[in-house]
């Protein structure tokens, strides 16, 4: 976003400007769909993140590649970086799966963005389409999205997540034979700062990040800090049709406690060999 502003206020002194620009918005005509394009993953410009950002992750469980999983991704922070990193390792990480995932739909109008994150084998994240991407494999979420981005402390780690059941209700309606995996990305949330925090509510009406980041010296460039992302253990989920009103509802709120209780469990285990044992995760 912040090269596109760039650009705008370039074309209007330059003709070239103009014409990048142009060239840019004309992509949002190009359909987008998600691909997992693998040679995309293994090219220089990811490995260069992996390297500057000292990527590294930790699983707790071997994963059975014949199921279907969701992978809850927490945080988001500013800019979910080291969701982005893991993305790309998809097939080192978890070999022989398919992994897809779910991005805010304001994203998708981003120019030359909305490919970008397409080839990673991303989707608008509407229920239609989790129910349609579940079929060809698993998929991964962040599920504090953009209210997440004005979450940031200096002291602690904060994430949405005790209202957030639509991915529960999804996984108990359609059946997940895999089941839900709580994973934690360490360092996300010291990437970037966003300013102004002010501007929250009208971000979350309209789904949309507004703001700027800032990173290292006060620019857009993100601070030199180790990402290091855990995944726990599967959290099992029953199919309950939806039609049977009680039953569904009380197995969503059992099974989203679960993951409540198993993303703080998985955090408080590994905190302390990241360096952030005085650094406590609280979920609201």
């Amino acid at each position: 976003m912040h090269i596109l502003m760039l650009l705008m206020i370039g074309s209007f002194v330059s003709r070239t400007l103009l014409y990048v620009l142009l060239g840019l918005w004309s992509t949002t005509f190009l359909p987008a769909r998600p691909v997992l394009w693998n040679a995309f993953c293994r090219s220089w410009i990811f490995q260069t993140w992996r390297e500057y950002f000292k990527f590294s992750y930790l699983n707790e469980a071997t994963l059975d590649p014949n199921k279907k999983y969701i992978f809850v991704e927490f945080p988001h922070g500013v800019f979910p970086i080291s969701e982005l990193i893991a993305g790309t390792l998809c097939q080192v990480i978890w070999p022989s799966f398919s992994i897809y995932s779910v991005a805010a739909s304001s994203v998708f109008s981003i120019p030359f963005w909305r490919h970008f994150i397409a080839w990673l084998g991303s989707v608008p994240a509407t229920p239609g389409n989790f129910k349609k991407i579940m079929k060809k494999g698993s998929v991964a979420v962040i599920v504090g999205g953009i209210a997440e981005m004005y979450m940031q402390h200096s002291r602690k780690e904060r994430i949405k997540l005790l209202e957030r059941k639509g991915f529960v209700k999804i996984a108990v309606e359609e059946g997940l034979d895999g089941g839900i995996i709580p994973v934690y990305h360490y360092g996300n949330t010291k990437v970037f700062d966003f300013w102004p925090q002010s501007l929250s509510s009208v971000a979350r009406k309209h789904r949309a990040g507004l703001g700027l980041l800032v990173g290292r010296w006060g620019t857009p460039v993100p601070r030199k800090v180790p990402l290091y992302m855990v995944s726990g253990k599967p959290i099992p989920v029953p199919k309950v049709p939806k039609e049977d009103t009680a039953r569904f509802n009380k197995t969503v709120d059992e099974i989203h406690a679960k993951v409540i209780a198993e993303l703080q469990g998985l955090y408080d285990r590994h905190k302390a060999s990241y360096g952030w044992a005085d650094r406590p995760l609280v979920i609201e």
